[in-house]
């Protein structure tokens, strides 16, 4: 909101440029309008009719609705065979085609036809269009309404005539490019089976769906692993039990009967072993080695012998050796049989290991194989889908094709001829005005904000207490703003004339109709130094309460010094620096019953005679030039303790006060016994040099700036010229209202009222 407040403000400052701006864009809008050419636009509204087949039925693909449609009919109606026929039939634009060619032609009729779908209601004679209701308008754009209205229904027609012909054609090329994406899309999704099936099979045994019997399997297998874990950890026992059991035997000669099988006994085949070979050794005797029973008696034995081998080892049939103690054979045909048993349960144990292993990474990859499994079906649906929907678009298609054959297809027809344009269609001169008071707007508030931008200026309290090295002492508002607001309000106390009859007086609460419109209109002269002296014409405005708050400030900075000099200046003419000397320096006397002296140092721009009481013989100059008494040249009010030192003889200038210095020095030092407080109205910094001189002099620097009038740079580059190191008080004057807070407000209104 605040920035809204300030860029009105910007733009009431500026107001003239912006009007200005206005001014131009709008005189050559109408200049424009005056001067342009007058074209006029002929309009011919088609109806575009349904087929005549119910569109539940079949759908036409060959056509789709209106919005989709009304590309094709903007290319169709300008194209280049149409363009040609109408520019010849109607001798249109001569000029263009003797000189540029019949193309050049055909490009500006192309440009003054358009093409608009009916998206409202439209009313045509007898006709009405209502929106829901599929129809577009062709109009063209000519100097001459009768050639407007004559090519206008000839496209009209044309269009029609080709539309009818293009639309069989349209039609017998959709069957047969759907044909061949039929099958074209019958081929990818015979494809797309062979594929999954492929998928299907080399993937065997890891499918989704087959998940849960790998997860049944894997369960099972680790049971069988942890029972043939268990088993072979049974044998293992028993085995080392045995292997003990042995040593302990051989060794000790101890016997364990807990791991006996049956009864200690020599094994049979021994006995047998010694059947045989006593057998063949009487065999021998009586017979030869090729007899039979001999070879089969060599047989059995080498049969014996190999199963002894295979119990007891290689030494049990060395000659010599003694047949094994049977329990020891007991033992030994014990361990074998564990060691077999161990054997066989560890491959086993190793298959069920490698089984699990296949398991789990069917399981892992099933997450995998179903991803890659679904983006195949999908693509086999979505071929799928694809085929079945140019199936019933084929079959819509020749259904189309025998409609058009037969013009029972949807087709155009024209309801409203063209029209014979009587008001020109171009220039349109409200859009124009529209755009150009736009426009001009635009341009001036862009101006206004450069303008802004470039040249910053003084707007509120807080942008003095951006600048370095000064203080605000007070915001006075606009004098003009603010009387006119207590005179609307009819806060506007009414003003007892003074005892001097050349003092003017502003009107009473009860006359202030022309008050009023000299605050308004306030140009005229005399009056408008009269109603600056605001603090003592209407003490309890708001701007007499900021020269209140600025002089009790300055009281503050003084200290404890019986004597103070305020320099009160400005950086350029025009800033109000003779109005805030003469307001801060009434208010030091009345309200804060200080002696007060204003000396009017501004001989080029002195202080008007008409605020003197009583107007005294002489003044500073008259005291600089000559020995004259210093009380003649004192105007004092008779209410509070305040008196005026005027600027003097007119010939003299801010020059000859250098030129004075010492004697002016002295004058100073007469007034510091005199007054507690003199304030010296100064010329301003730029222009003179006066400043520099008198700066030396004083104790304190007041700096007066008129808001949202003088450039920020300027002010500084004034206060860079004085070469001064002390802090500069600063009196911002003219403030405009909504730069100042509310509450500042409330004083005021309570007392007017």
């Amino acid at each position: 909101m605040d920035m809204l407040k300030e860029y009105a403000s910007m733009a009431w400052r500026r107001k003239w440029t912006i009007v200005g701006a206005l001014a131009v864009a709008m005189t050559v809008a109408i200049t424009y309008c005056l001067l342009a050419p007058k074209l006029y636009r002929s309009e011919t509204l088609i109806l575009v009719e349904d087929q005549k087949i119910a569109q539940g039925y079949v759908q036409s693909v060959a056509e789709g609705n209106l919005e989709q449609r009304i590309f094709l009919i903007q290319k169709q109606v300008t194209s280049r065979g149409l363009l040609a026929d109408v520019v010849k039939e109607f001798d249109l634009y001569p000029e263009i085609v003797r000189e540029q060619g019949l193309d050049a032609a055909m490009a500006f009729l192309a440009d003054a036809i358009m093409v608009d779908m009916v998206t409202g209601s439209v009313t045509r004679d007898n006709f009405t269009a209502r929106k829901g209701i599929d129809a577009f308008t062709i109009s063209f754009l000519h100097e001459d309404p009768a050639i407007a209205m004559k090519v206008t229904g000839r496209i009209a027609s044309k269009f029609i005539e080709e539309n009818l012909k293009s639309r069989e054609h349209m039609a017998e090329s959709n069957t047969e490019f759907l044909d061949t994406e039929v099958r074209a899309a019958k081929a990818e999704l015979e494809r797309r089976e062979e594929a999954i099936s492929r998928f299907k099979t080399l993937y065997l045994g890891e499918l989704p769906q087959q998940m849960e019997a790998n997860l049944r399997a894997l369960d099972r297998i680790q049971m069988e692993i942890t029972t043939g874990n268990e088993g072979i950890q049974r044998l293992s026992d028993r085995l080392a039990l045995v292997d003990k059991a042995i040593q302990d035997y051989q060794r000790f000669g101890r016997t364990t009967l807990a791991l006996a099988s049956g009864p200690i006994e020599p094994d049979p085949l021994f006995r047998r072993l010694k059947e045989l070979r006593e057998k063949l050794v009487k065999l021998q005797a009586e017979f030869w080695d090729t007899y039979p029973e001999v070879t089969l008696t060599k047989d059995e034995m080498k049969h014996v012998e190999k199963q002894l081998i295979e119990l007891y080892g290689p030494q049990v049939l060395k000659p010599g050796e003694a047949p094994p103690d049977p329990y020891l054979q007991d033992l030994t045909r014990q361990r074998s049989e564990i060691k077999s048993e161990l054997a066989l349960g560890k491959t086993r144990h190793q298959t069920l290991l490698a089984e699990q292993k296949d398991r789990e990474k069917r399981v892992e990859r099933a997450p995998e194989i179903e991803q890659n499994l679904l983006v195949l079906e999908r693509d086999y649906s979505n071929v799928k889908n694809s085929y079945s929907s140019l199936l019933e678009k084929r079959l819509n298609a020749r259904v189309v094709e025998n409609l058009e054959k037969r013009q029972e297809g949807g087709q155009f027809r024209i309801v409203d001829s063209a029209n014979f344009p009587r008001v020109p269609s171009f220039p349109n001169q409200r859009r124009i005005l529209l755009l150009a008071f736009l426009l001009g707007g635009g341009l001036g508030i862009g101006i206004v904000v450069i303008q802004e931008q470039l040249n910053p200026q003084f707007r509120n309290p807080e942008d003095i207490e951006y600048m370095r090295g000064s203080q605000l002492l007070a915001a006075i508002p606009d004098f003009s703003f603010e009387l006119r607001r207590m005179a609307r309000r009819g806060f506007l106390p009414a003003y007892t004339a003074p005892a001097d009859a050349n003092e003017q007086t502003p009107p009473a609460t009860g006359q202030l109709v022309g008050w009023k419109r000299f605050v308004k209109h306030g140009k005229g002269k005399g009056q408008t130094h009269e109603l600056g002296f605001v603090t003592k014409l209407w003490p309890t405005s708001i701007m007499s309460e900021q020269y209140r708050v600025a002089a009790t400030r300055l009281a503050l900075l003084n200290g404890k010094e019986q004597s103070t000099i305020v320099a009160v200046t400005s950086a350029v003419k025009g800033e109000g620096k003779t109005t805030t000397t003469l307001n801060l320096a009434y208010t030091l006397a009345r309200d804060l019953g200080k002696r007060t002296l204003l000396l009017d140092c501004d001989f080029g721009c002195p202080l008007p005679s008409h605020y003197l009481v009583t107007p005294p013989q002489w003044g500073l100059a008259d005291l600089l030039l000559r020995d004259v008494p210093f009380e003649e040249c004192l105007s004092g009010f008779g209410d509070v303790p305040c008196w005026i030192m005027p600027a003097g003889a007119t010939e003299f200038t801010a020059s000859d006060l250098l030129l004075k210095a010492e004697r002016f020095n002295q004058i100073l030092a007469r007034c510091r016994e005199r007054f507690e407080y003199v304030l010296i109205n100064t010329p301003p910094i730029l222009p003179l040099a006066t400043m520099n001189m008198l700066e030396q002099h004083v104790d304190l620097l007041v700096l007066v700036v008129r808001a949202s009038s003088t450039a920020q740079d300027v002010v500084k580059r004034a206060l860079t010229s004085l070469r001064t190191n002390r802090p500069v008080h600063v009196v911002l004057n003219a403030v405009e209202s909504q730069s100042l807070p509310y509450y500042m407000y409330g004083t005021y209104s309570s007392s007017a009222s």
